[in-house]
Order: structure tokens, then C-alpha cells, then sequence
């Protein structure tokens, strides 16, 4: 499965899918008669923005919520990473089991910290993981980014900057590496329909601070044996470096590195990302 078919696997997987809230959850569950899977997305984004590979594992049972917040789930009292660990704890209960439970970016952070209040799960998938705690790296792009969600707060003109097509579009076009024109529509309609779907400036300002602040390698003496990160070789938001080093430390793990992609792997390269997943979870049957 090629990558330039993203938009066809979106498609595929809307076709497959109903919506069966849980509480205040909002969740579409996609029909499959193999192995199940939740889905965390990253921040800003809702389900959509997993589609594409559940669109590439047609066979699976794949389960994907909208992060509390953000989507048509309804937001917590606060949005810190605590708060998100202990939503996926209480949602795994009622919702589960899993054969796996993958995270992408921000949903990293959310997995690996349920783990740690004591999620139990034996499969975990963490695609383009936070291994390097972005409030630490003193870039021009990590400042304008800090203060570009300060001024979020503001309560004039604060939301309507959050909502900023011209920002969602800037950052679109910094984030994709493609040079595939349909490939770069795609990532560009993605975030133009779906990363302004917050519920207030409240909840994705918190979300903003809890995904700066916070670091996978925090919680990597609860992630289990059976754990695979997925990265892109060129990811600015979740440098490889870090990732590889980190996976040295702990040799049950593995690390499946995809080539000339960056931290949109799962609008770029979903059926790679897809095919890494089911080895993985087939390689423990």
C-alpha cells in the first residue's frame, strides 16, 4: 500500500465506522474481525486524524476516541497529563481489553502515563513518541510556540488566534515532508478541518502546557516488553535521536524508523505505519 493512497484508506475506514459514545467519550469504533486496538490521537486533532491507518488494517477491530477536549468528547476539569492518563485508565476499563493500545505524539504521552497509574496492557505502539521534553530545547520555534498559546489566554483576541487558518496552515506546511503535491493536500485538508476542534481556550492551552512539558522517558520503567516506536528519520518535534537512545537502553523494545517523513506519519505514510503495527501485534500471537 502506497502512501499517496491516504485520502483512499481515510475513506476506507469512514466507511467501516459507527459512533457508541462512553460518559461524556465520545468514540467510533471501525468493524474487523481481527485483533482489537485503541487508538489515542495527538493534540488539537480528534479521531480523524488516526483514520487513515485504521483505513489500513481493514481487518482489525479498531476503537478511536476524541481526547477530552477536544473533538465531540467533552472537556476535563484540567488538561494535564495526570488528568489524560487517568480518562485512558478509566476508558480501558469499561471499554477493554485490547490486543494493543497505540498513541501517536501527544497520545505518547497520554499511554505511557496511564501505564504508570497502572493501565494494564501488554502490547503498546507509540508512533512518533515525545522522548525529548520540548520545553527544554530553547529553539525559535519552541519560543514562538510558547507564546503564540500565551496569547491563546488573551481574552479579546485569544481564541480567534488559536483558530488561525493562516497558523494551521504555516505549521501544516512546516510539518510535511512530502514533496507529493496529493500527499501535501491531504495533510493540509486534515489540518484545516480538524486541528481548531477544541473546546475552549482553556482546554487547548492546558494541552499545549501538558504535551511541552512532558516526556515519554518519564514513565519508561512502566512501558511494557512488548512495546514498538514508530519515528520519522526527519521529526522535529520528536527528534529520532532520542528515540533511538532510549530504545537502546530497554533491548525488548523495537524501533521501526521511516524514511524521508517527519511527525505527520500517520497522514503521510499510514499504510507503513499500519504494516509496523500488525507485525508487531502478529509477532506476539
Amino acid at each position: 500500500m502506497l502512501t499517496y493512497q491516504s485520502k483512499d484508506l481515510f475513506e476506507s475506514a469512514a466507511a467501516r465506522a459507527h459512533r457508541a459514545d462512553i460518559g461524556t467519550t465520545a468514540i467510533w469504533h471501525f468493524v474487523g474481525s481481527g485483533s482489537r486496538v485503541l487508538f489515542v490521537h495527538g493534540f488539537r486533532g480528534d479521531h480523524h486524524g488516526l483514520q487513515a491507518i485504521v483505513g489500513a488494517l481493514p481487518d482489525y477491530q479498531c476503537v478511536v476516541p476524541d481526547l477530552p477536549g477536544f473533538g465531540a468528547s467533552v472537556a476535563l476539569q484540567s488538561h494535564d497529563l495526570q488528568s489524560y492518563g487517568k480518562w485512558l485508565v478509566d476508558l480501558v476499563a469499561e471499554t477493554g481489553p485490547f490486543d494493543a493500545i497505540v498513541g501517536h505524539s501527544f497520545g505518547t504521552l497520554v499511554v505511557a502515563n496511564a501505564l504508570s497509574q497502572g493501565l494494564k496492557q501488554e502490547t503498546v505502539v507509540l508512533i512518533n513518541p515525545i522522548t525529548t521534553r520540548a520545553s527544554g530545547v530553547k529553539s525559535i520555534a519552541n519560543r514562538g510556540a510558547e507564546l503564540y498559546y500565551r496569547l491563546g489566554m488573551n481574552g479579546l483576541f485569544g481564541n480567534w488566534l488559536l483558530s488561525s487558518g493562516l497558523v494551521t496552515r504555516a505549521m501544516s506546511i512546516a510539518l510535511t515532508k512530502s514533496l507529493r503535491p496529493s500527499i501535501r493536500r491531504f495533510a493540509h485538508d486534515q489540518h484545516a478541518k480538524y486541528f481548531s476542534g477544541f473546546h475552549s481556550q482553556k482546554s487547548v492551552v492546558e494541552g499545549f502546557h501538558a504535551a511541552n512539558t512532558g516526556c515519554v522517558t518519564d514513565f519508561e520503567a512502566h512501558l511494557p516488553d512488548r512495546t514498538l516506536m514508530i519515528s520519522g528519520d526527519s521529526d522535529v518535534v520528536a527528534p529520532l535521536p532520542a528515540t533511538v537512545q532510549l530504545v537502546a537502553k530497554n533491548p525488548n523494545w523495537k524501533l521501526v524508523t521511516l524514511n524521508k517523513v517527519g511527525h505527520l506519519t500517520h497522514y503521510e505514510k499510514p499504510a507503513d505505519v499500519a504494516r509496523a503495527i500488525s507485525n508487531f501485534i502478529k509477532s506476539h500471537d
